[in-house]
């Protein structure tokens, strides 16, 4: 039987998720959108039932699984009432607003005994598969550069006067109002979850944050931080320049893991354009000392994470990603808030969500 499915929010993330959950043959039984215009052509397309009230999906015992894609500051609400209903989650990223929202939805998740996978797909790119796989080889390692260097225009000089990054006077910009932050959540949570994926869980971090006066997000976040791999140095940026980056398109994102025996660098393809571009690794191995290099066909990450949560979905189990992945990012962003606040290292405290 194919895996039935719900999905909570037909904006911009929403396209990749469709082709993951239409990849793996999954029946897409509800889709809910305020906005009908958005929703219709995917309700068409999976000859689904469309809903304003989501409400309705988790009313409905065939749905095994929720894909909540709205924007993070609605994730609480929907993921709770998600899991109070007894269906599995997969939530885009980020999880939650801070630390203590994300800690909530999991421990309720837990208690449920619920599958939930927080959507950072990154894990997922072939080269970063490869990289992974091939950290033996180059172990012990001894420090790390992670960056994310995204193009977002000229934000760097005065208030924009309209649109998604203007603050206005009496209020938050809607980047705030729907993210919680700027390019540290934004951009910089996937990063953040690539080394917690490949490196582990800092126990210290020091980090600086730049915040336009006139502004109440964040263009830049770095912080080094002692994880039990070494030590990484993390970057977070904003930037209006066009043609850098692995593919002269402006995104420039990548890390270099630097070991005893060896390195591996990694260079990003844009996370929406995974039809036509492809993620390179390079190993340099220092015993032959020869450089190998990994160039994997375009292949979307979404489409890959998707399929690998769902059997795991199928069988009610929680499966191969820890339900405490969109938490640990999370946990880990407001501890580097908190360094930059208090201009200090801090320790990362890890108070993990329980079953009680």
């Amino acid at each position: 039987m194919p895996l039935t499915v719900g999905v909570i929010g037909c904006g911009m993330i929403a396209p990749f998720h469709f082709s993951g959950l239409e990849k793996i043959g999954a029946s897409v039984r509800w889709i809910c959108d305020l906005n009908e215009q958005a929703a219709a052509p995917w309700v068409a397309r999976f000859d689904a039932r469309y809903t304003k009230n989501y409400q309705e999906i988790l009313a409905d015992p065939s749905v095994q699984v929720v894909h909540v894609l709205t924007f993070t500051g609605t994730h609480r609400e929907l993921c709770l009432a998600a899991i109070a209903a007894g269906k599995a989650v997969l939530c885009e990223k980020t999880l939650a607003l801070n630390g203590t929202e994300a800690h909530e939805i999991v421990s309720a998740a837990l208690r449920k005994g619920v599958p939930f996978y927080t959507c950072y797909m990154k894990r997922f790119i072939p080269a970063v598969e490869k990289a992974r796989e091939l950290l033996p080889a180059i172990s012990p390692i001894l420090s790390s550069y992670f960056r994310t260097y995204q193009k977002w225009g000229a934000l760097w000089g005065s208030n924009p006067p309209s649109g998604f990054f203007h603050k206005p006077p009496n209020g938050p910009s809607d980047v705030i109002r729907r993210y919680g932050g700027g390019i540290l959540p934004m951009g910089g949570s996937h990063i953040l979850d690539l080394i917690l994926f490949l490196l582990g869980r800092p126990q210290r971090v020091w980090s600086c944050m730049q915040t336009p006066a006139d502004r109440d997000y964040d263009l830049q976040a770095t912080a080094l931080m002692e994880t039990p791999n070494g030590i990484v140095h993390f970057e977070a940026l904003a930037h209006p320049l066009d043609r850098i980056g692995y593919w002269k398109d402006g995104w420039d994102e990548r890390f270099e893991i630097n070991g005893l025996h060896g390195r591996l660098e990694f260079y990003s393809a844009p996370w929406n354009d995974v039809t036509h571009k492809a993620s390179l690794l390079v190993h340099y191995d220092n015993r032959s000392q020869t450089a190998a290099e990994y160039r994997f066909a375009p292949a979307s990450p979404f489409e890959r994470a998707i399929a690998r949560f769902a059997p795991s979905i199928e069988a009610g189990i929680q499966g191969e990603q820890s339900a405490l992945t969109g938490w640990e990012v999370d946990n880990l962003i407001d501890h580097i808030r908190l360094s930059a606040k208090e201009q200090q290292a801090v320790s990362v405290e890890w108070n993990d969500p329980k079953l009680s």
